[in-house]
């Protein structure tokens, strides 16, 4: 199947709901430009919180103790977008001009940023905004290697050579307009053209191609920001189907979320602030807890549908790339409760972990005491070093609330797991916080990254 079919199948859905009514398009652009503002400046490093970005744009209100360069960042960057929207609307075509204009709206007035001499020393260099840049902004990578962008002497031809590319592109099509817009957002990024804001530079850049295409603006998450990075880097890798295929996922999530504008439906979601709040006044102001907040079976189906499921398959997600490291791998769900298969080194996918997982939650007739991920890889891939590791997620579950805990090692790990770290604690509620779940699986995929780095470094190391 093409990997546009789905997005193509969405296109064609908001096209029948074209025109919005002016009430429902007002809402769902500002949802875009608040959501925009607040993510893409939070993946640069911006500390201002989504309510305080709203808060800033909305009524002009500034977050006590933030720094101003964070204001001003947020403020520059809802005026390029306003231009940027303006732009779209116009017949002129893109242009190095404009893309400088752009980036002077975005970053304001000339400041002064931390930097680090070519030995090592620190100082400070002024960003000029609007001005391509003029000393090399290479960066270090995690593995201690030098990644190398344009140089300061190639960005103007290289820019040139981008916009004529993108121009030629746009006259005589050979890519579907999503695949145009992350290839010119992954060229901008690899010469990376000015001294700051080439991140919020390339995603202002690749919206305006997909507004001028008849999508609505594509919001990639803060949350997201770690498989962002990893899909750049395996584009610099020779790999850029990663890449394309994590802007298609954000494009769809984009036109779902005008669908539902255009249908009259709810555009809020679990992560807005207002459903934080009334979830949490639900909490606070409920004086006894309902029925379904208490251990029964269905508290239990619930917490399977609404947290349990995503936890597996998000984990699932962020540790897969250890699969290749090792002869064999799956994952095993495990509970005090129905018959499951004997961990007995069998290996399974993921779909049969979810469906032991759905039968533990779902099927029983009586309530589970604790449940587990148990996540195995056999025969790491390195000569006279093939051991076994195993990530465990076990969750105990009282009348109140749950606990989740883990161990992350080669087997056998200990049995008793008193001592085990605690990595999440809740009582039963309706609706579970997934950006949450998401950054404790992400700091396990780290240790599990951790353990096998240390142990191939342990390999490499000779005896004294």
């Amino acid at each position: 199947m093409s990997l546009f079919a789905d997005l193509d199948r969405l296109r064609a859905d908001l096209d029948a709901l074209r025109p919005l009514a002016p009430e429902q398009e007002a809402r769902v652009l500002q949802k875009f430009r608040l959501e925009w503002n607040y993510n893409s400046n939070a993946i640069e490093g911006n500390s201002l919180t989504l309510g305080e970005t709203r808060s800033l744009l909305l009524h002009g209100l500034t977050a006590a103790g933030k720094p101003m360069r964070d204001h001003l960042d947020i403020k520059g960057h809802n005026e390029a977008v306003v231009a940027l929207e303006e732009f779209v609307r116009s017949e002129y075509p893109l242009t190095e001009q404009f893309v400088r204009e752009m980036h002077q709206l975005l970053l304001g007035e000339p400041y002064h940023t931390p930097a680090q001499t070519a030995g090592g020393q620190s100082t400070r260099k002024l960003i000029v905004p609007g001005r391509y840049k003029t000393s090399p902004n290479n960066v270090l990578t995690a593995t201690g290697e030098m990644f190398y962008f344009a140089s300061p002497e190639e960005t103007p031809g290289r820019m040139t050579d981008l916009v004529d590319w993108y121009r030629a592109e746009e006259a005589a099509p050979t890519l579907h307009p999503v695949a145009l817009a992350a290839e010119f957002h992954y060229r901008f990024v690899r010469i990376h053209p000015f001294d700051d804001g080439n991140g919020r530079m390339s995603r202002l850049l690749m919206n305006l191609i997909l507004l001028r295409h008849g999508y609505p603006m594509t919001v990639i998450q803060a949350a997201d920001r770690n498989r962002y990075l990893a899909a750049l880097a395996e584009a610099d890798a020779g790999e850029p189907e990663p890449f394309l295929r994590f802007i298609i996922e954000n494009v769809e999530a984009g036109l779902r979320l005008m669908i539902r504008a255009a249908r009259g439906e709810s555009i809020d979601e679990p992560s807005d602030l207002d459903k934080k709040w009334a979830i949490l006044r639900r909490q606070v102001l409920t004086q006894t807890l309902p029925q379904s907040n208490i251990w029964n079976l269905a508290t239990q189906a619930e917490l399977y549908e609404k947290a349990i499921a995503f936890w597996l398959i998000d984990l699932a997600s962020l540790v897969q790339q250890a699969n290749e490291l090792f002869t064999t791998s799956g994952v095993l769900f495990a509970c005090l409760g129905p018959q499951i298969p004997s961990d007995n080194g069998a290996i399974y996918t993921i779909d049969t972990a979810l469906d032991f997982a759905r039968a533990c939650f779902l099927g029983a007739h009586y309530t589970l005491d604790e449940a587990s991920f148990v996540f195995r890889w056999n025969d790491f891939k390195q000569h006279n070093n093939g051991y076994k590791l195993r990530l465990i997620v076990s969750f105990y579950f009282s009348q109140e609330g749950f606990i989740a805990k883990y161990r992350i090692g080669e087997p056998p790990l200990e049995e008793e797991s008193t001592t085990w770290p605690v990595v999440f604690e809740s009582d039963y509620k309706t609706e579970y916080d997934h950006a949450q779940i998401h950054e404790i699986n992400y700091q396990l995929a780290n240790k599990v990254y951790d353990f096998i780095a240390a142990k191939l470094a342990e390999a490499d190391t000779p005896p004294a």
